[in-house]
């Protein structure tokens, strides 16, 4: 089975809690974007209480917010390996992958990375997310085909590998799925869509009908 997960990309707190409010009642997990310092001083996230959040963190030094990510809720944190400070962030969260209330961590590839990328994080996470985008942080984006390539990649060296692919996955849900994602990330199309649930179940439709 393909995961579905709805992404928003928030400007702002009121951005995060609009995007919230139109996702209530089509995924119990939503992935927040973090392009820019919209966390401050926050102690809660807006509808908290209903939602599970993962946090995809596309700011260099991410060692500096990942315990603020997760005292918000975060069950699931990705940091992406071409950013300062990407390995120092996910080896502050080594004691928070254990435990009643286990953080996942994610380590973000891009489109041009290749199966080298992973090596100086070996050990240090529990999943994978390719970028479907070349131009990432940013939704509506074109899709590369070099995202298939890296999944599959990935898939045929580390077979347990959990893999999930973020940006335009929507309409390449097949190829992606085929090519070996576990999950798939996406964000206009559910979020700008006037029935975003129908849009959902449409999305895992298509991701699961291989």
């Amino acid at each position: 089975m393909i995961e579905i997960i709805p992404a928003v990309l928030p400007r702002s707190i009121v951005e995060l809690r609009e995007g919230l409010s139109v996702l209530k009642g089509v995924s119990a997990l939503v992935q927040i974007d973090i392009v820019a310092d919209i966390l401050g001083s926050e102690e809660a996230l807006p509808m908290w209480e209903e939602f599970d959040f993962e946090f995809d963190i596309f700011l260099d030094h991410p060692e500096r917010i990942v315990e603020q990510c997760v005292a918000l809720g975060g069950s699931r944190i990705v940091v992406h390996a071409g950013h300062s400070g990407a390995r120092e962030a996910l080896e502050a969260l080594q004691p928070r992958r254990d435990g009643e209330y286990a953080v996942a961590t994610g380590l973000g590839l891009a489109v041009f990375d290749t199966l080298d990328t992973l090596e100086p994080f070996a050990g240090l996470y529990d999943f994978v997310q390719v970028m479907g985008i070349v131009n990432e942080g940013r939704q509506g984006e074109p899709f590369d085909e070099h995202a298939v390539s890296l999944t599959r990649a990935l898939r045929a060296a580390y077979p347990q590998l959990f893999i999930q692919v973020d940006g335009h996955t929507a309409g390449h849900e097949q190829v992606l799925a085929e090519a070996g994602a576990n999950r798939l990330i996406v964000g206009s199309a559910i979020l700008g869509a006037d029935d975003p649930k129908r849009a959902y179940e449409e999305v895992y439709t298509r991701a699961n009908a291989h």
